[in-house]
């Protein structure tokens, strides 16, 4: 019975505030472009020259590991940098365990024959073994845009701050790694975020909202990323086999998210607490449903690849008056499909606000109109006048967008 009304109430379940007033695989085939657009999104490096100067290029480090670095404003290719490099990403201390038939056979298995003081042969083959530089980094003159961008991502990444992903939609094993992700995810909460949420649906501020967890952030470009909203992983595979038909490769990453809206006694009495699916109660007459479900994060490599998407969902993964039995469609597909964008998006899509309050690594997020956003936000505040809340523009599908303003349900 529960199942029945969780399908039923989805997009319930994610509409914010709207009738009543209204965690990796790095990116080993990313191009110089699509890691400039990267370092941008997360670190504000907007630029790099062609031929890079020390000064550029540890500024840049220093962006991304948030530490003072040690470094000369001479030198005469990446060599001279090593030291700042390994600073960056947190493996100086390894580097200078390195004793030299270590550091020497590492060094002889790259076909490096320079003449190195002791340090700089252990921070060479150090940086070698930990994939932050490549040989041809050792014996180069200069640093240029490519490689300095190269070493960048690759300090992203070692300090745990870059794309945070399953695979591409092009991999073999893609499937499993979406299925086994899936079964890994439990209910989780968080009292603080519990207790405004709980106020917000009571007080109708919201019907529902999500409560999400930063570690599993994709860390996507979001020039280029979209986030496909379900509670099925059957339908998330076929998502993926949906871009695998039509030539489409994007990075994946599954992110859970906590569907949380009000359960109605008239539903049937309440069930018994599932790992992924439990009724709490807050008060004499309000309980919770607390839903596991998922946002499908996708970074494609084109935005003409981002745009296709609607299309794609509109043909075979939702259902309309003609197509009430979904005969030709995705498993699991839904009257409103949602997804969203963070930045701006043409065609069918529409402009929502997701208010965002955030108590450590997790966040509740209430949808509402752009039209209601102020007094959302202002209800939301009332509530507890202590508590942030962030409001984030949103480019929604239009089905979600018709629903969340009341006008059609299909």
């Amino acid at each position: 019975m529960k199942y029945h009304f969780k399908k039923a109430f989805t997009a319930f379940i994610l509409a914010g505030a709207m009738l009543f007033n209204s965690l990796p695989v790095f990116a080993s085939s990313s191009t110089v472009a699509e890691d400039m657009q990267y370092l941008n999104s997360y670190f504000q490096i907007g630029s790099i020259s062609e031929t890079v100067t020390a000064e550029e290029f540890c500024s840049a480090l220093e962006k991304i590991s948030d530490t003072e670095l040690t470094y000369s404003t001479e030198y005469t290719g990446m060599v001279q940098l090593l030291q700042p490099i390994l600073q960056a990403a947190g493996m100086e201390e390894l580097a200078l365990t390195f004793p030299e038939q270590k550091y020497s056979k590492i060094l002889s298995q790259h076909n490096i024959k320079l003449s190195l003081d002791t340090t700089t042969s252990q921070y060479a083959a150090c940086a070698l073994t930990t994939n932050l530089i490549e040989p041809k980094d050792l014996t180069s003159t200069t640093i240029s845009k490519s490689q300095a961008v190269r070493v960048l991502t690759a300090i992203a990444d070692a300090t745990g701050q870059g794309r945070n992903f399953l695979g591409y939609s092009s991999d073999a094993d893609i499937y499993s790694k979406l299925t086994n992700t899936w079964n890994s995810f439990e209910i989780f909460s968080d009292e603080v975020l519990d207790d405004i949420g709980s106020k917000a649906v009571q007080n109708k501020i919201t019907t529902g909202y999500n409560l999400k967890k930063q570690s599993y952030d994709a860390r996507f470009v979001p020039e280029l990323t979209l986030r496909y909203g379900h509670d099925d992983i059957k339908h998330a595979n076929q998502i993926i086999g949906l871009l695998q038909s039509e030539g489409i490769v994007a990075k994946v990453q599954l992110e859970p998210k906590i569907s949380i809206y009000e359960y109605l006694l008239d539903w049937g009495p309440i069930p018994e607490p599932e790992p992924r699916y439990e009724v709490k109660q807050f008060s004499d007459d309000l309980y919770l449903v607390y839903a596991v479900e998922y946002d499908l994060a996708l970074e494609f490599e084109s935005t003409t690849d981002k745009s296709k998407f609607d299309t794609l969902i509109l043909k075979y993964a939702k259902k309309s008056g003609e197509n009430a039995d979904a005969e030709g469609l995705l498993y699991g597909s839904w009257w409103q499909p949602l997804y969203t964008s963070t930045t701006p998006m043409t065609g069918n899509y529409r402009k929502i606000v997701d208010n965002i309050i955030t108590n450590g690594e997790y966040s509740i997020h209430p949808f509402c109109l752009d039209s209601n956003a102020t007094n959302v936000k202002q209800q939301l505040k009332e509530l507890n006048p202590s508590i942030n809340v962030t409001q984030k523009t949103l480019w929604c599908d239009e089905p979600f967008y018709r629903y969340l303003s009341g006008n059609d349900y299909q």
